[in-house]
């Protein structure tokens, strides 16, 4: 299909092109516009491409100048090839001098559509299963990919960098891949060494009970966040619960498996994921996070093993600082990692937060503090391992190499030293089957550190040629 030279409007927001046939292909030619090339980037409106037939294939779109540049609402869609740079981002207000407040993103509230008023995507799915996004790219956007009540989605061999929101977004979607994509770069609130904010940004977002997903072999560097999952109000019981008896037990984003990702060099955190069961972070890479590599407060039953932490926490805020944070995390296992030249390798604790403990979630959870840290190797850490408070600290064969403090603990932490035997062991976890056959991890070594992340007035400054 040849598209029209001239840009195509969609002042009503209905689409400027509908592709309603089911199980039909559609090739685009050229490129859709709904606006003039030099367009202010938060003045966009309408949607490019509303997809509404089942199993319909979408391949090769150029859309520019929307709010939304492709929107889908059937199941079994696949869109491949497809370029959507160029659609709507906010005016950011923060400068290299000082920080704008105004600029922190709002992740927290969708069920009425907030992210799709105040942000708008290259590609926004919406409650449609069996998904697939292959091979597509966005920039000089907000966001790259939104993924809103989906299940069982496919994506990978995407590159969604160089944004000033979120690279891909999910919001209340479970069983999906996301694997092999570039997410770098997604990234606002920052300037090198004066602050370093991020202001809820992220490569990946998981919000409100996103569960059973893999997320392997994807490069999220450069980013406010590189992942930032967050259980979601609805599940801590922060807003009325939707029905009458909702059950708060084990309310999270559960048993994802994160696994041999890049999430280095962030704003803020290398991974954040508070609140959550049984998830499964192995053998990813966190180097040179600003705050921590890892921050999983409240987190339970969660397995941080083999990952690679080394140099972070240079920019923290107070004790939050280095590979691991966990505030009131429960039977979190931390094995067999290897932390080097970090401000802490891991740091546990407990304290009094009246707020959170007046939740739901809390009630039907609890909130004590407990980890057992396990073959670990610290080297050139200032502090291997610190707890706070009442903390229950199991420890077992972890080895140290000019680190400057070993142990640092409070009185009331109950530091157990294990034989072999006597502890629980998370064991490997193999390389899920992937598809797709990019490799974006390390293909942007030579922008390692921070130092390159530069943000303007319409957000991140990509390099030329990269």
């Amino acid at each position: 299909m040849e598209l029209p030279a001239e840009p195509l409007p969609d002042p009503e927001g209905h689409g400027a092109l509908e592709i309603a046939g089911d199980g039909i292909t559609v090739e685009l030619a050229g490129d859709l516009r709904g606006a003039a090339p030099d367009a202010a980037g938060d003045g966009l409106a309408g949607v490019g491409i509303r997809v509404t037939g089942r199993n319909a294939t979408l391949r090769g779109a150029h859309v520019s100048g929307y709010r939304i540049g492709i929107h889908v609402t059937a199941d079994g869609v696949t869109l491949e090839d497809c370029d959507v740079s160029g659609n709507f981002r906010q005016r950011l207000r923060s400068t290299p001098e000082k920080e704008a407040e105004e600029d922190w993103l709002a992740p927290h509230d969708n069920d009425a559509h907030e992210w799709t008023e105040r942000y708008g995507a290259g590609i926004w799915i919406e409650r449609s299963n069996d998904v697939t996004v292959r091979r597509s790219r966005a920039r000089a956007g907000q966001n790259g990919l939104v993924l809103e009540r989906c299940e069982r989605a496919s994506v990978y061999d995407n590159d969604f960098s160089f944004l000033s929101g979120w690279g891909i977004a999910l919001w209340r979607t479970s069983d999906g891949v996301i694997a092999r994509n570039a997410c770098d770069f997604c990234v606002r609130g920052y300037s090198h060494g004066v602050y370093n904010r991020g202001q809820d940004s992220a490569g990946i977002l998981l919000f409100e009970q996103c569960s059973r997903n893999v997320i392997a072999e994807n490069s999220a560097t450069h980013c406010g966040d590189g992942f930032f999952a967050f259980a979601g109000q609805e599940a801590l019981g922060s807003r009325p619960p939707p029905e009458e008896g909702f059950d708060y037990h084990e309310r999270g984003c559960n048993e994802n498996s994160i696994w041999g990702n890049d999430f280095s060099y962030a704003a803020a955190h290398g991974l954040e994921l508070t609140f959550g069961f049984r998830n499964r972070i192995y053998k990813n890479r966190l180097v040179g996070n600003a705050i921590c590599g890892i921050w999983a407060g409240y987190s339970r039953a969660t397995s941080i093993v083999d990952n690679h932490f080394e140099k972070n926490g240079s920019a923290g805020y107070g004790q939050e600082r280095g590979g691991v944070n966990i505030e009131h995390g429960q039977a979190n296992q931390i094995e067999a990692n290897w932390f080097e030249s970090n401000v802490c390798g891991i740091h546990l604790w407990w304290d009094e937060d009246p707020g959170l403990q007046a939740l739901p979630w809390m009630r039907a959870n609890g909130d004590d503090s407990q980890a057992f840290v396990l073959l670990n190797r610290f080297t050139r850490d200032g502090v291997a391992i610190q707890a706070r408070g009442p903390t229950t600290l199991v420890v077992w064969n972890n080895m140290t190499n000019g680190v400057g403090i070993e142990f640092q603990v409070d009185r009331e932490v109950q530091r157990i030293d294990a034989k072999e035997g006597e502890v629980p062991r998370a064991g490997e976890l193999p390389c899920p089957e992937l598809p797709g056959t990019s490799r974006p991890v390390g293909a942007r070594i030579a922008l390692r550190g921070r130092e390159h992340i530069r943000v303007g007035e319409w957000g991140p400054v990509e390099p030329d040629g990269r």
